[in-house]
């Protein structure tokens, strides 16, 4: 068992190893791993919250257009590709393209996660009764 503190970070820590991975390493193979981590993080992120989510119920009622797999992966699907293109183009005018990927996906997620009503994980609810 890890501790508590450690065990919720893991996801973020996924997602910023393979950032650094993506940014700090030069080469394909080190841009393409970094981007697996992220994407590695994120599903770690998103069964989480879709486990503890407290609203289900009304989430079963609103279905969008796009498939919940495509919903939930589009945020870091944005920063993959805004980090993708900000290390792997050479050309200067592909980075404020790059930029705003980073920037709406980094957005989405932050809506997200705010509108998202969780309940504490069940360990932690029984150690509070």
């Amino acid at each position: 068992m890890l501790p508590n503190y450690l065990y919720e970070t893991l996801p973020y820590g996924y997602m910023t190893a393979g950032a650094a991975a993506v940014v700090f390493t030069p080469g394909y193979v080190a841009a393409m791993s970094g981007a697996l981590l992220i994407l590695a993080g994120a599903l770690v992120w998103i069964l989480r919250s879709e486990h503890r989510r407290g609203d289900r119920h009304k989430l079963q009622l609103k279905s969008g257009v796009l498939p919940f797999w495509v919903y939930e992966i589009q945020p870091f699907a944005y920063v993959i590709a805004g980090l993708l293109c900000w290390q792997l183009s050479h050309n200067q005018f592909v980075y404020p393209f790059a930029l705003i990927f980073i920037v709406v996906g980094a957005q989405v997620f932050v809506m997200r996660s705010s509108q998202r009503k969780h309940q504490l994980p069940q360990a932690q609810r029984m150690s509070h009764l």
